[in-house]
Order: C-alpha cells, then structure tokens, then sequence
C-alpha cells in the first residue's frame, strides 16, 4: 500500500527586503475588473531603510486594498514626509531603530518645519495616517521595530482646539456660480445638440470654398470615432489632420460637438453640487439611475446618490426632491448630463458603467493606465477643472462688465467643492431664521448635533445673538406687563398682502404664519410667461418690499413679508432672460402703485 506524503500546509515566511528589490518598484492598485486604479512608486521613499521600507510598502498596499484613492494617496505623502525626516538621520539604518522616542521626533520635525506651515489639527491628521499602518506592521511582524508599543494618540494635544470654522460662501457668491454654471451650461447644450444634429445627416455637408468646413468636420470625426471624438490613429486612418481643429479649440474644444469633456462637465457638477448640498466625492460618484418618481405628485423627481459612513462600511441614501418643470432644476441637469454621455457608454468599463459623470480620456489611455477611451473623471482632474472654471469665468465676467457696465455680472469667487455643504446649510439656516431642523433636512443629518456643526460661523452667531435678544425681550414682557408695548412684534396686527387682500390674521393659535400669506408666489401651480410685462411686475414688487423693509419692524418684516422677497428674487427672477430687463424697468416705470404694507 502506497502512503501518501502529507502536504506543508504551513505559509512559508516572506523575506521583505527581496521582494521589494526583486519586484517592479511600484505599488499598484487594481480595480475589481483588473484596470489600474492608482500606482505609487516606491522609490519616493529614498532615504527609509530598506527592511523599514519593504514591511511599510506591504503593510500599505494590504491595508489599502479596499480602500479610497484619496486616503490612499493622503498615506503615501506621510510616508514619503517619512522617509524625508529619516533621510536626513544617521542613527537609523534598520526597522529596529523605530520607536517611540523617534515618532515623536518625527512629529516635532513636522511641526517645526519652515518651509510648510501646518496647524496642529492638519499635523494630528498626517500622524493618523501612519498610526494604523505601523501598528499594523508591528502585529504581522513581531520585533522588527524597537521599544515600540504604539504611536502617542496625542502628539498634539488639543489639537481640535485650534480648528477654526471653514469659510462659508454666501448666498450672493453661490447665485454668482450658478449664474456662470448656466451660462456655461446653455453654451455646451447648445453645441452638442448642434453636433448631434450635425452627425445625424446621412451625408456629409459639402466642404466649403476656402478649407474643409466645420460641419464637415463633424461629421467625419464623428464617423471615425464611432460617435465620440476619434484617436489619432483613428484620425489618420479616414484622413483627417489634427491641424485642421486648431480653430475650433482643438481635439478637446472639437469633442464638446459628440459628449461630455472635462470642462463642459464641470459647471453640470458645481450646479448640481449646490442645488444637492451633497458631499463632493459621492456626488462624484453618483449613479445613472439617480433620478426616482416622488410616489405623490407627478411634477416632482427625486434626486438619489450613496453617501459613505465611518471606514466606508455603511452606504446611506441621500435624496432631494424637485421640482422637473424648472428649466435649471437638478432633475434637468441631470437628464442633460445622460444624454450628454450616452455615447461614452460603449468605450467605458465595466466598473464605471453606471457612474453619471462619465468623460472622454483625451489623452493617451494606455500611457495613463486606462484601458478604455472614456469613465469616470477622476477626483485630481475634477479639483484642476474647477480652478480653470474659476479663472475663466472670471474673465468671461470681466469682459461682458467692460462691454456692459449698466448690467454688470457678480464676479465667481475663489472656492473649493468642500465649501458648498456648509455653505447651503447656512444660508438655509439664515433664511429659516436660526431654524436648525430646515439645513438638517437638506443635508440629511440624523442628528442636529452633526448639523450644528455646518452651520457654525459668523451668520449662525449673528441669529443666535439676535434670538437670544428676542427672548429676553418677550421674558421681559411677560415678567412686566408694562414694557409689552416696547417689546412685542405685534403679531395680533393684520398683515397685508402683496398679491391680494390684507390678511386680519396672519398668525394662528399655535403661532405660525398663515400659509395663505403670500401663498400664490410658491403655489406649484404657478404659471408665469417670461414676457417684459410680467417681469417688470415681478421687478416692481421686489423693489416695494425692499423699500418697506426700511420702515417695518424688523420681526414683523422678516415673519411676513422676507418669504415672498425669496420667492421673487431666488425662484422667478433666475428663469427670466437679461434681454427682457431694459424693456421691463421701462415698464415697470409706468405701473401703477402697489398697496402700501402696513
């Protein structure tokens, strides 16, 4: 009888040090479809022992596996600021040398650095992102550090102390971005539609006395790409001369006639950023199928998008409601940006084949590690293009207020993504006045306590201030019946109406404000013909609530009167055209008087 040899089932110990010389000195990252999704070169860590180095570099890409591209590329800065502090060390040449007495070195060298201010907050992060990988090297790698337990968890003390509220664009900053998000937005739609009618011929349209013609162009790229703009190789193979586009913006500029590129698709994101209070990367990483039926009324859409929790464990729905007739309402945008990239859809991959923000790869794919012509644009080129978006909007700005200094454009601000959240939640705050369920509701929270923290800054002090002012005022009252006088809003007077009676009741048993009030100007029914005759009532009666404002009190005012001004100025006044506005104040001149307000 033959016996059989038992089998070592045993994991044969890796010898750190060859594998990383031996393998290609690179850590790469692939997706669930094998495509590189990011690649580090390991030899930015120069000057790291080599044992440290090796373990570090396994460590990181085991850690990292499933993890996102930005925390990924956050640690692998530490570890290169890492390697730069060890670099310039003479008394560390092996992983054993590693302690605590050294971290801690390591972390007063950050701070102490001329070169690259930081706050104690923005250093305790960088620390962070080492902790889990050293604790982790030292648990599969008994003794290869020295006296090393774990990293202090406070290096910094206090650390959260220093942090100062993030800067919050107001609300005038945010109609100035979606003022210049539109324009671009309308300039882009109408250069697509134009392509797509254009590449719809059964024929090519004839070429043109001096040259080949532009509409020619379209068709030809647009038969040799296979509906998105063609590659070179592509190009060359149906005859056509990369120098034939350097009129129309180039390969990039040519490209916006078949899909989405990256600047056109980035005042769609900004829009929708703004009207969603989403987080910036899951909105980046919104679905296709984003767009829900409200299950009550036809006219409203749903707008759905995954949120990541703590560690990327839990994915929680988010969802805004709008209202699909408005022209610049998210749903719509939406729905163009589907259009706009329905023809990438058969040269993505399959991992970004439900991704909405999908874009053509102009570059050379293979070079970059991509597969495929066309996916999902990445966070690095999203945050470049809003940069451009800036500069250039600001000189587009620029040059009509030079040609037009009657009607001047608001000029867009420096900002980042980040800044919209907060920003929405505070200007929901301010216009709820000091109301912290309404920003709660808009960003979704569970709790108001995570949305108290959105709202912080000077306009939630401000309502704070003025709140507690208020209260002490009607305590005073209550306490001394006499001062009622000097004290109460008034809220038993009548309150008149804009559009139509004065209402002898504006405020009811329970102490809110008649939804009657002024209810015509946010009914869902509301039609209003974008004519000059209609816009100058519009304008008349934002200038007559403007004037009350100086005479009213300011409780009664902001209680009765500030919704109907928000309803004007935010919700009517976007959608009518600048071409109407010389003829409408010149009507508006002529219109007879509006009721007085109170």
């Amino acid at each position: 009888m033959k016996v059989r040899a038992k089998i070592d089932r045993r994991f044969a110990p890796i010898d750190e040090t060859v594998a990383l010389a031996s393998e290609p000195a690179r850590v790469i990252f692939n997706d669930a479809w094998g495509n590189i999704e990011q690649t580090f070169d390991t030899a930015e860590l120069a000057g790291m022992p080599t044992d440290l180095a090796a373990v570090l570099v396994r460590t990181f890409y085991v850690h990292d596996l499933g993890g996102a591209q930005r925390t990924r590329k956050a640690r692998w800065h530490a570890l290169r600021e890492l390697a730069e502090f060890l670099r310039a060390r003479r008394d560390v040449e092996t992983a054993g040398d590693l302690d605590d007495v050294l971290l801690r070195r390591f972390a007063g060298w950050m701070a102490d650095r001329e070169d690259r201010a930081r706050s104690p907050q923005t250093l305790a992060g960088q620390v962070s992102l080492l902790r889990p990988l050293i604790e982790r090297a030292a648990h599969d790698n008994p003794g290869i550090f020295g006296d090393l337990v774990t990293i202090p968890a406070y290096l910094f003390p206090d650390s959260h102390k220093h942090r100062r509220p993030k800067r919050r664009l107001s609300s005038q900053d945010m109609k100035a971005i979606l003022a210049a998000c539109y324009r671009e937005i309308d300039e882009a739609w109408e250069t697509f539609q134009y392509g797509q009618a254009i590449a719809a011929l059964p024929e090519p349209p004839p070429p043109i006395t001096r040259g080949i013609g532009k509409d020619r162009l379209i068709w030809l790229h647009h038969r040799a790409g296979g509906g998105i703009a063609p590659t070179v190789e592509q190009m060359s193979a149906y005859g056509l001369s990369k120098g034939a586009l350097h009129l129309y913006g180039r390969q990039r500029g040519f490209a916006r006639h078949f899909h989405l590129v990256t600047e056109t698709l980035v005042p769609f994101y900004l829009a929708l950023a703004i009207q969603t209070a989403a987080n910036p990367d899951p909105l980046r990483l919104i679905r296709r199928d984003c767009l829900v039926p409200h299950p009550l009324e036809e006219e409203r859409v749903f707008v759905e998008w995954l949120k990541p929790k703590t560690g990327g464990w839990v994915q929680r729905m988010q969802r805004r409601s709008f209202d699909r007739r408005r022209s610049r309402s998210a749903p719509r945008l939406v729905e163009m940006v589907l259009e706009m990239t329905a023809p990438l859809l058969p040269h993505v991959g399959e991992q970004d084949l439900d991704r909405l923000f999908l874009i053509r790869r102009m570059g050379t794919s293979p070079a970059r590690g991509h597969r495929h012509l066309a996916g999902l644009i990445a966070w690095d080129a999203l945050k470049n293009a809003i940069e451009r978006f800036i500069v250039q909007s600001n000189e587009r700005i620029a040059a009509w207020n030079a040609a037009h200094p009657e009607r001047p454009w608001h000029e867009v601000p420096d900002f980042s993504a980040g800044l919209f959240r907060g920003s929405v939640a505070t200007a929901h705050y301010e216009a709820s006045d000091g109301d912290i369920l309404a920003p709660k509701a808009v960003l979704n929270h569970t709790s108001v306590a995570t949305t108290s923290a959105y709202i912080e800054g000077p306009a939630a002090a401000r309502i704070e201030r003025d709140t507690i002012a208020r209260l002490q005022e009607l305590m005073l009252a209550w306490v001394a019946p006499e001062a009622k006088a000097a004290s109460a809003v008034g809220e038993d007077r009548g309150a008149t109406a804009l559009f139509g009676n004065e209402c002898l009741s504006p405020v009811s048993d329970a102490g809110r404000v008649c939804s009657k009030l002024g209810g015509c100007l946010v009914c869902p029914g509301l039609v209003v013909p974008l004519d000059a005759k209609h816009l100058a009532r519009i304008l008349q009666a934002c200038a007559h609530l403007e004037s009350a404002r100086e005479r009213i009190d300011p409780q009664r005012w902001i209680r009765f009167y500030a919704p109907s001004l928000r309803a004007l100025k935010d919700d009517l006044l976007p959608d009518f055209p600048d071409a109407l506005l010389p003829e409408a104040r010149r009507i508006a001149a002529n219109l007879p008087p509006l009721p007085e307000l109170e």
